[in-house]
């Protein structure tokens, strides 16, 4: 339901994860005029031609994945347990996005010879799986108060 509060984390979760598939999470600066972008799908070359030099498949999917289960988890207020099961895979989903976030962009930094300089995006994983951690303790609390209430009725 839209009036919970925990709605309303998963849905700035899902926000922020979507806004990390929109903009660049880090811009890689080299020696001279090598400069690249990295989206999540990749780093790319900066400029009008945008190649492709380091692909980055798994994180892509990770990325597509993880506004889909949020999107799933908001519209299953009705089964709780199922849930609260969700918003923890999901929370592992984005520390493992966050990982293979870093490790691409060092990667690229060890092989382009380049620095990174991380944009807002970046720490969209972390800022998602808090508020997302924040939903599963509201769902917890409302399964909790609920079985009290059907114990107190038996």
């Amino acid at each position: 339901m839209i009036q919970r509060v925990q709605s309303l984390y998963l849905f700035f979760s899902i926000i922020g994860m979507v806004l990390m598939l929109i903009f660049p999470i880090a811009k890689l600066i080299g020696p001279g005029d090598l400069n690249y972008e990295y989206f999540f799908y990749g780093i790319v070359t900066a400029g009008d031609e945008g190649e492709v030099v380091i692909s980055a498949i798994p994180l892509a999917c990770l990325l597509a994945a993880i506004p889909l289960m949020s999107l799933t988890t908001f519209f299953l207020f009705r089964n709780r347990i199922l849930q609260i099961r969700l918003c923890v895979f999901n929370i592992l989903l984005m520390i493992g996005a966050l990982i293979l976030t870093w490790y691409y962009t060092f990667q690229a930094g060890k092989t382009l010879n380049v620095e990174a300089l991380f944009s807002f995006p970046a720490i969209m994983p972390l800022l998602a799986a808090i508020l997302t951690y924040l939903a599963f303790r509201g769902i917890r609390r409302d399964e909790l108060l609920i079985r009290s209430v059907d114990r107190i009725r038996k």
